[in-house]
């Protein structure tokens, strides 16, 4: 049978329920309502479908957006059970090495492993006189873990039995983690040990929700660092056709520009297509999966929402954004100077003060940088890079204002003229050679090997996927902004709901799709979150 057409349409004029955004949380709204029996339009501006989970080529190399690492992707593990609660059971993940973190600081190196009864022996090896802080650190791991678990399983009464059990969770989970972290240990190398992870969520320890950091390194400490074959695109790919196969519909380049509200309930949406046109389509109900604050101020527009909600919502802080340069080396991957495993290269230990240079709105002379290796990640993908050669990116948390990228027009950034600006040039040459410089820590040698070279600034985030201030990880994660400080799926608009990055499952890939869930939950209101996630694998061997 041809494949639907995913740009030109037809598009009826009305539907059971549009989607916003094919992210990874719109897509698995829309195939778990599919397959629910809803009549379903997705709806997205760029020309593929994923979102961060999405891929794109330069020459001879293929690059994934934003997936670099996954945690729990074993049979059970959550992700591969959302996929399967999509109808998707045909994605493979890779696993990383046992050691899948390689720390460098100034003076040491420390390998992270997948165990997290390894990861406590080598900090106590390490730290011999920081014992008792080590092992209340690991119960503060594992309490998150068993609230988190029951949260999951759906069951109110199991969740509060779980933190009636779990006295740290209760104490600390509305602090930060720089607070927990003072009661466990002073030692900075050790605080640096186990804050080192802190790019994945863009926040530095000492403002970061604790429960947020526990259930980041929970999320990996099941077992270890995941790499989808094939790929992000892949895996988006795959949820697609599985939208279409239940009947539901997806149109890309098609850029919604209103949410319609009438009389406190949604009536539809209006979006532009270059083949159709101006498109107004009715549904009673809407799942933004766009940008939380642009769905409120552009799409709905704040006057439809009550005062004060659409006052917090656009009091927000947002995670900083990253910025990432992609690069093609002429050397392959089995010749690096490490395993499959991430690099995470630091100039000092004082990470929070480097976050307070970026949130002023400057970068530090030496940033930390993260270094994900796709080649190593998924060797038999031959698309990744020419023979003998390697695929792979060097990241680093930036500075979101414009204004530091030398732009003060924000349309500049939404139509992508930016990038003629000879000072947003000069910039982002200077930060990809102080975040390269850092790499060299880690790879002696890289600049000799680059054979090609593209980078990705906060602007491009912003231009290709409407984000505010060009973050992947949606608005911060501190403790007036985590669990249920954080948006619910559903609004105070009838028929309008949420998914994505800023709700209260979570950012990152994981969290964008179980956010997908939840929104899908929320519309059919039949227990579908309860069934689906009841098939994960639940709570986690303990150390």
């Amino acid at each position: 049978m041809a494949k639907p057409d995913r740009f030109r349409g037809p598009v009826e004029s009305h539907y059971d329920v549009v989607v916003v955004g094919a992210g990874p949380g719109g897509l698995v709204t829309a195939a778990l309502l599919s397959r629910a029996g809803k009549r379903v339009l997705l709806l997205d501006g760029h020309y593929v479908a994923g979102g961060n989970a999405t891929i794109f080529r330069r020459k001879s190399y293929e690059f994934d957006i934003g997936i670099h690492y996954l945690g729990d992707c074993q049979s059970t593990g959550l992700i591969p059970t959302i996929l399967r609660g999509c109808g998707v059971d045909d994605i493979r993940f890779r696993p990383m090495d046992e050691d899948f973190e390689q720390i460098t600081f100034p003076d040491f190196e420390f390998a992270i492993p997948r165990n997290k009864k390894e990861y406590r022996r080598r900090l106590v090896e390490r730290f011999p006189t920081q014992r008792r802080g080590i092992d209340r650190y690991i119960r503060f791991l594992n309490q998150t873990d068993t609230v988190q678990a029951a949260a999951l399983g759906g069951s109110k009464l199991k969740t509060v039995l779980a933190l009636l059990r779990s006295p740290l969770v209760l104490r600390y989970g509305n602090k930060t983690f720089g607070e927990f972290l003072d009661t466990c240990t002073q030692d900075p190398k050790l605080r640096a040990i186990v804050c080192s992870q802190h790019g994945t969520y863009t926040v530095g320890p000492d403002r970061v929700s604790a429960v947020l950091h526990a259930g980041l390194q929970n999320h990996y400490f099941v077992n270890g660092g995941w790499f989808p074959e094939g790929g992000g695109q892949h895996m988006s790919d795959r949820l697609a056709e599985s939208i279409e196969d239940a009947g539901g519909r997806i149109l890309l380049t098609s850029r919604v520009t209103r949410i319609r509200v009438d009389d406190g309930r949604v009536q539809g949406v209006t979006f532009e297509n270059k083949h159709l046109g101006t498109v107004e389509v009715s549904a009673p109900v809407v799942v933004s999966n766009a940008d939380l604050k642009r769905t409120v101020r552009d799409l709905v527009g704040a006057e439809h929402f009550p005062e004060d909600f659409a006052r917090r919502v656009q009091r927000f802080e947002m995670a900083l954004p990253l910025f990432i340069v992609y690069l093609g080396l002429d050397i392959p991957a089995d010749e690096l100077p490490y395993g499959n495993a991430n690099r995470w290269i630091f100039n000092n230990y004082d990470f929070d003060g480097d976050y307070e240079t970026m949130r002023g709105g400057s970068m530090p002379d030496e940033p930390f940088v993260y270094v994900a290796t796709t080649s190593k990640k998924d060797p038999e993908n031959e698309r990744l890079a020419p023979p003998n050669h390697t695929n792979l990116q060097v990241m680093s948390a930036v500075p979101s204002d414009p204004a530091f990228w030398g732009i003060t027009d924000e349309s500049q950034v939404l139509d992508g003229s930016y990038e003629a600006s000879e000072q947003y040039g000069y910039v982002k040459e200077k930060v990809t050679a102080q975040v390269l410089a850092q790499a060299e820590k880690a790879i002696p040698g890289l600049s000799k090997h680059i054979v090609f070279k593209e980078a990705a600034t906060p602007l491009t985030h912003t231009r290709y996927t409407r984000s505010s201030e060009g973050t992947s990880y949606g608005i911060a994660a501190t403790p007036i902004q985590f669990l249920n400080n954080r948006p619910a799926p559903t609004t105070p608009i009838e028929g309008l709901f949420l998914a994505g990055a800023s709700m209260r499952s979570g950012h990152g890939i994981g969290g964008s799709m179980l956010s997908g869930v939840f929104a899908a939950d929320a519309v059919l209101r039949d227990g579908t979150a309860k069934r689906l996630l009841s098939r994960w694998g639940g709570p986690r061997p303990r150390p």
